[in-house]
């Protein structure tokens, strides 16, 4: 798939996640029933002997029911209000057609007016990790 393509691929489904999401810039923290979240890929997959980019899928699921699969390459970031709930987030790489245990987050109640920062990066010993924050 031509760089291209997956540019256009991924606009469209920003796009269409937008209004699922109530997809927004970070705002102050409100009492509507929401939290904000921001999802950042900060892996060069070459540290890992895959490609730069290094595709993968998060799967975002939201009391046990699939919310969305948001695809993300190197760099990408994905800011979002989302409603309260129970969160699980597992990441899949697409270059190992598999999901990377190190990689996921949850199950966590996350409730509304907080602020979560999850950032991929390698950990120690050079391993993928997601490692989250909360505000």
């Amino acid at each position: 798939m031509s760089r291209m393509t997956k540019l256009f691929t991924t606009l469209t489904l920003i796009a269409i996640l937008a209004g699922a999401f109530a997809f927004a810039a970070p705002r102050a923290l409100a009492s509507d029933g929401t939290f904000n979240v921001s999802v950042y890929h900060g892996i060069n997959g070459k540290a890992l002997g895959l490609s730069k980019e290094l595709p993968v899928m998060a799967y975002v699921y939201r009391n046990g029911e699939l919310l969305a699969t948001l695809p993300l390459e190197f760099k990408d970031r994905i800011t979002a209000n989302l409603p309260a709930g129970n969160y699980t987030i597992k990441v899949f790489s697409t270059e190992l057609n598999s999901f990377v245990p190190s990689m996921q987050v949850g199950p966590v109640e996350l409730p509304e007016g907080i602020m979560v920062r999850l950032n991929a990066q390698l950990g120690a010993g050079g391993a993928p990790d997601l490692v989250a924050r909360v505000k």
